[in-house]
Parts: structure tokens; sequence; C-alpha cells
């Protein structure tokens, strides 16, 4: 399929729901969101097809110490699946099985109740079951999900999503009934190359979203994307829900591009009057500010922080897999996110740093003028660009990169 750029989640959905359209009016589907980034995206399908919506909660069951290494996955239902192999090669324990998946059940148990409101999981059991996610990168977490949901029965299991490599596609046609990938880039970085505005996703909407699916009554009365969750008024079904469309709507000074070697700056950026891509300027001048703030710069002239930031990113991600590259990219802000993937060679194997290595490697990339004005404070530098980077980085998405770097170094990042 031809690569294709999506405004957004809800925007995706709505594509998806096109190409999905051969299940409207049927009997017995069910839509299902993969919380956080799946559920507007479902909700948008949901709405299109006049089925009722859920979320299908998946946690990843990682290796103890190596948790970024999946020995299985917990789901909805109670359902837990195992991956014999891990489990074998690395000869994990009944106890220490038992205690990882209680810990993981708890956590997904509190997020069942965050989500739901005491509403129970629908039933899917001779159903058709449409499960949808943001996208797919390698389709681990829609692979447990495929598992868990063979235990509960359904007649008939859907893949949906907006972005996804070729081959990750094709990889599930062979777990499912069927596959709906509405764009697959060549080559596949991330997820978010897909969208203009990828924005993380946050608990408060994936609630407000299933609160406004459960209210629009039983199928066939009306549609969920019609006129947005509650407290948006007369959004439409493009509109992001509550606070993100009031961010959407603020402007911000322009984000000045960093300076050509002859010290001169180079041209700003302007507002276009394209709220979604002045919003990502916004978070990119954040993010830059929190920076200058810090060591007293002065924001008229950006090369300093700008500097900082990408040595800080590119270090970084030259640390990580290539997965947890795509991961994190993701989620940051549009402008940042250019600056992250830049001069990345995804064939390269991950450079293995501890803090001390990373703190060198750091020191040896930054401009000496700069290094002069922290007074070769590289750690206080780490510290100050980590704290402005978390603000646009999902909680757990950080805990994953901190879980497969050394302790040292996860302090570091902390």
């Amino acid at each position: 399929m031809a690569d294709r750029l999506f405004q957004d989640r809800r925007d995706a959905g709505r594509v998806l729901a096109g190409l999905l359209g051969h299940y409207r009016g049927r009997p017995g589907v069910v839509v299902l969101g993969l919380p956080r980034g799946g559920v507007p995206v479902a909700y948008e399908i949901a709405g299109a097809l006049a089925a009722p919506l859920d979320v299908f909660l998946v946690h990843k069951l990682g290796v103890p110490y190596h948790e970024e290494l999946a020995m299985g996955a917990i789901a909805d239902g109670g359902v837990m699946v195992l991956n014999d192999d891990v489990v074998w090669s690395r000869g994990l324990s009944r106890e220490t099985i038992r205690k990882t998946a209680e810990r993981e059940r708890r956590a997904l148990l509190r997020r069942e109740r965050l989500y739901r409101d005491a509403r129970p999981m629908i039933e899917l059991d001779g159903k058709v079951v449409i499960v949808v996610d943001d996208g797919l990168a390698t389709g681990a977490s829609m692979r447990a999900a495929i598992q868990a949901l063979g235990r509960l029965r359904p007649a008939r299991v859907v893949v949906a999503v907006p972005a996804a490599p070729a081959s990750t596609c094709r990889e599930l046609e062979a777990l499912v009934d069927e596959v709906v990938c509405a764009s697959t880039p060549a080559p596949f970085f991330a997820v978010g190359q897909s969208y203009v505005d990828f924005t993380q996703t946050g608990d408060a909407e994936v609630r407000d979203l299933l609160r406004a699916a459960a209210r629009a009554g039983p199928p066939g009365t009306g549609s969920q994307g019609a006129g947005g969750p509650p407290g948006t008024g007369s959004q439409g079904a493009g509109d992001p829900p509550g606070d993100r469309r009031e961010e959407e709507r603020s402007r911000s000074p322009s984000v000045p591009l960093p300076s050509d070697p002859s010290g001169k700056e180079m041209n700003r950026m302007v507002e276009t009057g394209f709220t979604t891509f002045d919003t990502t300027v916004n978070k990119t001048n954040h993010v830059l500010r929190a920076i200058e703030e810090a060591y007293g710069w002065p924001k008229g002239r950006r090369n300093r922080s700008y500097s900082a930031l990408r040595v800080v990113l590119h270090t970084l991600r030259d640390r990580l897999t290539v997965d947890e590259v795509a991961r994190l990219g993701s989620q940051l802000p549009m402008l940042t996110r250019g600056i992250y993937y830049g001069s990345w060679n995804p064939r390269r194997l991950p450079i293995e740093m501890n803090a001390g290595e990373f703190m060198a490697r750091v020191r040896s990339t930054l401009p000496d003028k700069i290094l002069e004005e922290i007074d070769g404070d590289v750690e206080r530098l780490v510290h100050t660009v980590v704290h402005a980077l978390r603000e646009h980085v999902d909680e757990e998405e950080w805990k994953d990169i901190r879980s497969i770097v050394p302790k040292d170094l996860a302090a570091v990042l902390a």
C-alpha cells in the first residue's frame, strides 16, 4: 500500500473505517482499542461501523533484570500467554513467572478500573472482534493481544492499523482472519513518521472516549464519532478531545534554526496558520526554552540549546536498540523527532555505554564553546535536557529505556 500521512489518530481512524465498511451493520461486531494510542483510532472506527467500543489491555511480562525481553504477556479476561522458548532458554521457574505476572496483573487492574469506570468488559465469545492500534513496528504487543484474544473464543479476529511495515502486516495475516494496514511506509523507521500530530494519548483522553462511546447507546442509535467526547461542545469528529483541542489553538514564538557555520542566525520558522504544525513548533520551543532557562542563555540565538538537545538525543539514540529508538522517536514532538533521527543509521548496532562512557561521548561531541559555558559539567547538561524531554514521553516508555541500560546510566536518566 502507498505511504500515507495522517493528520492525527482520529483522522487515521476515519481512514481505516472506510477500509472496514463491509463490517458496518453486521451483527456481533466489537471494536477493541489497544491503550493508549489505539483508542482514538478505534473510537472513530466504532462510530462509523455503529459497533460497541472497548479497550483490550495487554501487559508485557519482562524477564527479571532483562525487562526488554518478553517472556509472555497478560491480558483482559485473566488470560496469560507465555513464550515457551524464552521461559525454557532462561530457565525461569514457576515462582518467578507467578511473581512477575502478579505484579503486572495489579498494574493491569489499575488501568482497567481507570478506563472502564466499573463497566464490565464486553463479551467476545462468538463475536467479530476488530482490534486496533495506532500503528505497529515489530508488532509484539499486537501478537500478545492476538494470543490472548484466542483464549476468549471470538468468531473472527481482524487487526486494523493505520501504519506498519509490510513485513509485519504479512506476518500477522498468518495469525488472524484479516489484516487491514492503511499505510506501509518503506523504509519504515517509526509509527510516528506516518502522523503530522503524534501527541501522546493520555489516560484522561482514553477514559473520555470510552465514556462517550458508552453513552452513545446500543449500536445503530448513532455514531460515537459524530459528536466527540464529553465536554467538547460542538467539536467535530476530526477534533481532538478536551485539553488537546485548546492546546492546538495555542500559538508560540517561532523556533529558530541553528546558526550556520559563520555564526549568522538562519531564517526563523514562522507560524503557519496550520494549528497542528504550530503546536509541534510550540512543544519544541518549550524544550529549548527549558534548556536556555537552566543556563541563562538568550533565546534570540538558539544554536546553544539546539546543539545541546541534538547531542544528548543522538547519544541516547545510539545506545538503544532499533525497536527502542522507534518507540521513543514516535513520542517526540514532530520537529524534535527530526533532530532525533538526523544521521541515524538503523543498521548500526547499539553502542554499549555506561554512565561514564555516555558522558564522555556527549563531551566529545559538544562544541567547545558550549563546554566552556557549562563549565565542563556535562552531567548537569544531560540532566537538564532529559528533564525537558520527559514531559513529552510516556512514563512507561521511559522506564523501558532505563531498564535496558546499565544501572549507573539509568540513574543519570532518572
